[in-house]
């Protein structure tokens, strides 16, 4: 999808993460330090694992990591949940901010070689998900309470994307963030954010645009 199009269907679209978080618009609190702080956290990890099981192309930007370790420095979420491991970047730049302030981790897959992306003390928990993928990751997200923060980075294929960011607002709390990398893959974003989100904005990262939600 076209930025242009974007534009007409989120409430704001912007060129990179500090004209977000400099912006009214921004629904949380993301603080220039802890940005910076998220960049470098991002750099260090993308040096260490990029590649490990799969090719660069999965990994994450440093637009999306830097903000998500920031909003969660700020926000000190209790549960988040993770779809789409890959190569463990944005699980570990998550994981290195919820070290620091306590929380939970849930990252769900569907290839067993990302099990064991995440080596450190934070509290990580990996889901492999079997058969029938949208079954199977329902019925798991039932067995929580509400969710404070849900990150989409799995598959962007139209069908999975809707069906994902609908399963997401069902889930987070009045006030949750969805955030997903990839929006600009599909139309589902643009779609969803007529009908479930409360607010939804676009940036743009180094290639492609990730989303933040509120519900």
């Amino acid at each position: 999808m076209s930025g242009n199009w974007l534009s007409k269907q989120c409430d704001s679209i912007f060129p990179d993460i500090l004209s977000f978080a400099n912006s009214p618009d921004c629904p949380v609190n993301l603080l220039a330090r802890d940005l910076i702080e998220g960049r470098a956290v991002f750099e260090s990890v993308v040096a260490e694992k990029s590649g490990e099981n799969f090719g660069k192309n999965f990994d994450c930007e440093a637009g999306l990591a830097s903000f998500l370790y920031a909003h969660i420095l700020s926000a000190r979420p209790s549960l988040v949940i993770e779809t789409g491991v890959a190569n463990g970047i944005t699980t570990n730049v998550i994981m290195r901010a919820l070290e620091a302030t306590g929380g939970s981790l849930h990252s769900f897959d569907v290839d067993p070689r990302t099990e064991n992306v995440y080596r450190g003390k934070g509290s990580w928990i990996f889901h492999l998900l079997k058969g029938n993928f949208e079954q199977d990751l329902v019925n798991q997200v039932a067995r929580f309470g509400e969710v404070d923060l849900w990150i989409h980075d799995s598959n962007h294929g139209y069908q999975w994307q809707a069906f994902e960011y609908n399963l997401a607002a069902s889930k987070l709390h009045s006030g949750g963030l969805l955030v997903s990398d990839d929006i600009d893959a599909s139309t589902a974003w643009g779609m969803t954010s007529k009908s479930n989100f409360k607010k939804s904005f676009a940036i743009f990262d180094i290639r492609k645009f990730f989303g933040v939600a509120t519900i």
